[in-house]
């Protein structure tokens, strides 16, 4: 209980919007996953050319203070992502710029799916007070002139409006009973949080948690203690549960259910970008680490567009905004393979992952 008191006091700053909440992040993330967070030099942020910009290239957000920066920040330490949040390009057949996003907040303060032209999205991370670092990893160019633009528009526009995907948030993050939990979490704490918010917040618990469980024992309708009764009469341990893969086809009371990366990757699905073992993917359990680790980027530095990067950086992609220079450790090294990211640990500092888990 102790430990559990300490580990709260080191992360409520997180969540301060102030620079003394920033060097909470930054110092948690540094402490934790080995970050660096080495500083830019100015400017700070990159003026794009659209024409340079293709459908499909994937946008990676690390946020570092304020409400967002503190719920990134414990995710990039349970799942070993660099960043928090993910958005994907979009041209229209007018070469017009668009970005699709699951995640994007309505005029009523609502999480939903959008797909929103580029300068409304990029005045919105200028202005956006968590601070964003972000970076533009664009498709492999065999991969870009795969890419089917109309499937992708169709998929973003069959989602637009929908809620994010918070069914299934945690299930890309949980694959294993013991070795995706950095102490002092472990599943006897997850169950314990989950009381807790179904008590405070049952409709918010009904949410996150209680469908997707549901879908997992084959149920409907059940609360978080009638799952519990159930596990318990099927002689499961409750941490199995929590393993078993999400199902892309699973279909939730609101609709499918996409966090921001499934999403992206749901359109690369339909895209072709996965080729025929598109249907031996699951995307709901993709985590954004898993995301950027693929091998479908561009690898070669001369190909990437003039605008990209400062004069003094020499990454693989394109950092477009931030103070601090982006890592993403083991970007594009993972060719995709069927049943991917089912079954793999994520345990700090190193994050390792078996062959094919």
């Amino acid at each position: 209980m102790l430990g559990t008191m300490l580990s709260l006091i080191d992360v409520l700053p997180l969540f301060s919007n102030t620079a003394w909440g920033q060097n909470a992040n930054l110092d948690f993330l540094k402490k934790h996953m080995g970050a660096t967070f080495e500083k830019r030099s100015q400017p700070w942020q990159t003026t794009i050319n659209p024409a340079d910009v293709h459908s499909g290239d994937f946008l990676a957000v690390s946020k570092i203070r304020g409400r967002w920066g503190g719920f990134e920040t414990l995710e990039k330490w349970v799942t070993g992502a660099f960043a928090g949040h993910t958005a994907v390009c979009l041209k229209d057949e007018m070469g017009n710029l668009w970005v699709g996003e699951s995640g994007h907040e309505n005029e009523k303060g609502e999480e939903i799916i959008a797909v929103v032209p580029w300068d409304e999205w990029w005045e919105l991370a200028l202005k956006d007070s968590s601070n964003p670092q972000i970076a533009l990893l664009p498709l492999h160019p065999e991969l870009r002139a795969k890419f089917n633009s109309t499937a992708a528009w169709e998929y973003a526009r069959s989602m637009s409006g929908k809620p994010y995907g918070y069914h299934n948030m945690i299930f890309s993050w949980i694959d294993t009973m013991a070795d995706n939990f950095p102490p002092p979490l472990d599943t006897h704490l997850v169950v314990s949080v989950m009381s807790m918010w179904t008590r405070m917040q049952p409709a918010y618990a009904a949410n996150m948690w209680n469908e997707a469980l549901n879908k997992r024992l084959g149920t409907e309708g059940l609360d978080l203690y009638e799952i519990l009764a159930e596990v318990e009469s099927r002689e499961m341990a409750f941490d199995h549960l929590l393993t078993i893969p999400e199902q892309d086809e699973w279909v939730y009371s609101d609709g499918k259910s996409t966090t921001c990366v499934a999403f992206i990757l749901a359109m690369y699905k339909e895209a072709g970008i996965f080729g025929p073992i598109s249907n031996s993917i699951q995307v709901t359990e993709f985590t954004i680490r898993d995301a950027y680790m693929l091998k479908i980027f561009e690898d070669n530095q001369t190909r990437l567009p003039s605008w990209c990067n400062g004069k003094d950086e020499k990454l693989p992609f394109c950092q477009i905004l931030g103070e601090y220079r982006m890592e993403l450790p083991l970007y594009n090294t993972l060719e995709p393979y069927a049943n991917m990211n089912e079954h793999c640990p994520s345990l700090p500092p190193t994050y390792d992952r078996p062959t094919r888990c």
